[in-house]
């Protein structure tokens, strides 16, 4: 955040890297003696995070593209320019939230189907989608949820001025970098790391490894955590905020947020304790430098 002082900066990030060393430190020899106390394929709260946690990701393109819409829509004398720039933003906004809706079916559908079967809710697969909606169930919810969103966010940009409409195109940039970022970094991490998840261990575990023992690429996907990553992501949407105190609270917001859904992760067996530690650590310091990038880069009168 722009108001802290650089010592204040340095203060925090340098508690935040010194927690997450004891912690992965601790995570070294008490991963899986974590995870095989904490886990439970029943919990409601780990279902519910699993299920709908990854929002900020998703909602976060989406919004990034209402705004360039809008942006458009305010400059359409200049055909070739917002007119691109329109149908750059509807794309990305609605595509985002087609494969946000298609995840959240997916897991809830996998619940559903787990609990019909007998097997524990939470039990779903967190690397491919196994269960889908119907075409038309699927093309519906999204053209509806989609709408819904779109009236709420043009509405709300239609209120803004000429310049604040900038500002927020503006940080909209720097946010859509953000999140594409620590999605790639995420994502290749996840391929190259290839450690097997809680719920895929053997009966024996003796397929277990530690969190700084990289296995190559071979489609296990534990290290680092993406709802972590996701969910540490809702510190962004303080950026959008004008007032002071609601930038504070969005920013508060977004690092309870990140923990809880960091537990959750644990605690229905899909990542081990050092995946999610780390991953909330990794996308923290991504976001912050970010932010600082557009603080430096984007003159005083152009900041929201």
């Amino acid at each position: 955040m722009r108001e802290l002082e650089e010592s204040t900066k340095k203060k925090l990030f340098g508690t935040a890297a010194l927690i997450c060393v004891v912690l992965l430190a601790i995570a070294s020899f008490g991963d899986l003696a974590i995870s095989n106390t904490v886990i439970n394929y029943n919990s409601t709260v780990g279902t519910v995070f699993q299920t709908f946690g990854e929002f900020p990701v998703y909602l976060i393109f989406v919004l990034c593209g209402e705004i360039a819409m809008a942006y458009a829509l305010r400059h359409s004398e200049e055909k070739l320019f917002a007119g691109t720039l329109f149908i750059g933003g509807f794309a990305l906004s609605a595509w985002q939230l087609k494969q946000y809706l298609n995840e959240i079916s997916s897991y809830a559908l996998s619940a559903l189907k787990n609990i019909h079967a007998g097997k524990p809710m939470g039990l779903a697969n967190s690397d491919a989608a196994t269960v889908k909606l119907s075409a038309g169930a699927a093309l519906i919810l999204w053209i509806v949820v989609y709408v819904i969103i779109t009236l709420l966010v043009q509405y709300w940009m239609g209120k803004q001025d000429n310049d604040q409409l900038t500002r927020y195109l503006i940080v909209a940039v720097f946010a859509s970098l953000t999140v594409w970022f620590a999605l790639e970094v995420n994502l290749a991490l996840k391929d190259y790391w290839g450690r097997v998840r809680p719920y895929e261990l053997n009966a024996s575990q003796k397929d277990f490894t530690p969190w700084f023992h990289p296995n190559g690429v071979n489609g296990h996907k534990s290290f680092p955590s993406g709802h972590s990553m996701a969910g540490t992501l809702c510190i962004v949407f303080s950026w959008f905020a004008v007032q002071t105190k609601l930038r504070k609270r969005l920013w508060i917001t977004g690092i309870v947020y990140a923990i809880l859904l960091a537990l959750s992760r644990v605690l229905i067996g899909a990542h081990f304790f050092s995946d999610v530690t780390f991953s909330v650590f990794l996308t923290a310091t991504i976001i912050f430098v970010m932010r600082e990038l557009y603080d430096r880069l984007v003159s005083d009168d152009l900041k929201l």
